[in-house]
């Protein structure tokens, strides 16, 4: 459990490919209005009422506020509003370039983040060297595809793309 725990971590490109409703539902503070949250049935569903799973989905919600954080960070603006510009249909690169910013800036500061956790996870023993190793080779791609790709249908749709 905690190698999946540490890899689905230090992979925050794949978690973000895999769980696009948290990112478009990600809030900015403690309270939210009921739109601002995901639908009943899509947590359920997400969840499964199995305790490993809810912790998985914690997690994943957890790690995609992170990534939403250093996206909002780096385009400069605040959570909310890439947050609706997102669910607008923008994917995050035609954000960035909207605020003036690079798409390639956006996808090295997710890359510095995710490389720093995996590197934080084999100084602490969680994973192996050669494990972080693969998981570095592919992040660089599945980020980009991501920043340049993803749309998030699947807040309206339940499906990913």
């Amino acid at each position: 459990m905690n190698l999946r725990t540490v890899i689905a971590t230090a992979t925050t490109a794949a978690v973000l490919s895999t769980g696009g409703v948290a990112l478009a539902g990600a809030t900015t503070g403690g309270s939210s209005s009921p739109s601002d949250r995901p639908a009943a049935s899509t947590v359920a569903a997400e969840t499964n009422h199995h305790p490993a799973r809810r912790h998985r989905a914690r997690h994943h919600r957890r790690m995609l506020r992170r990534a939403a954080g250093i996206v909002a960070r780096t385009i400069d603006i605040d959570r909310k509003e890439l947050r609706q510009e997102v669910r607008s249909g923008k994917t995050i690169a035609e954000v960035a370039t909207a605020h003036g910013v690079d798409p390639q800036a956006v996808v090295d500061a997710l890359m510095n983040a995710a490389n720093r956790r995996i590197d934080r996870a084999v100084a602490n023993g969680r994973i192996r060297a050669e494990r972080a190793a693969t998981i570095k080779e592919r992040l660089p791609e599945r980020i980009t595809r991501i920043v340049d790709e993803w749309h998030p249908r699947s807040v309206h749709t339940g499906t990913d793309t």
